[in-house]
């Protein structure tokens, strides 16, 4: 009887998991908008920086025991900061990403297929300045159900953690690079997406 009783505990992780079901999970802001992070890093033979803003938004569907989701995710284009407040105000002109028509990089999922342990192949389409194209990139989603540990760290309820980078090239979405900015700006540059989200 002993030995019965010290195996439901290890019993219980096995089936719990078998009851779970898909959940939408709310990326997190206000207070806990600093922990979202969005890049675009650009490199070109004279130059190289990297935009970051923390302003990211949107809704992950998951299932933690079928290891299957979908997601819309939102970058705001006008926070984005690259270090020099005359190229950020560049980058927000209609030339370039146009904030003022177009707020938003969206990003939504096609497929997510599970490729083992936290890591997953993703088609989506991005739209960027109006035009939306199908993106392919690998990404990392950490699941954790809610815990004491979630509360100690400022999580009320199961968390996500989504990750992901692929490259943009600008010219496709309508991005002309003035010759003066050629050697200074990349046509293909990485857009990277790292941001946590809330169930409860």
């Amino acid at each position: 009887m002993k030995h019965r009783f010290a195996l439901a505990p290890a019993l219980l992780t096995l089936v719990v998991p078998a009851f779970a079901a898909e959940k939408t999970f709310t990326i997190v802001g206000e207070r806990l908008e600093y922990r979202n992070l969005a890049t675009v890093e650009s490199e070109t033979e004279y130059e190289a920086f990297t935009g970051k803003t923390t302003k990211v938004s949107g809704t992950v569907k998951f299932d933690p025991a079928k290891r299957s989701g979908a997601a819309t995710l939102l970058i705001d284009v006008a926070s984005v900061n690259t270090g020099i407040p005359a190229r950020d105000e560049h980058m927000r002109g209609a030339q370039w990403m146009d904030a003022g028509q177009y707020p938003n990089i969206k990003l939504e999922t096609k497929s997510v297929k599970h490729a083992g342990g936290d890591n997953y192949n993703v088609t989506g389409l991005l739209t960027m300045r109006g035009v939306t194209r199908e993106v392919k990139f690998k990404a990392t989603v950490r699941y954790r159900a809610a815990s004491e540990l979630n509360k100690a760290n400022g999580f009320d309820g199961d968390v996500l953690q989504v990750k992901g980078k692929f490259d943009v090239k600008l010219s496709d979405y309508g991005v002309k690079i003035p010759a003066p900015a050629a050697n200074k700006v990349a046509n293909v540059v990485t857009l990277g997406i790292s941001a946590y989200a809330v169930a409860k």
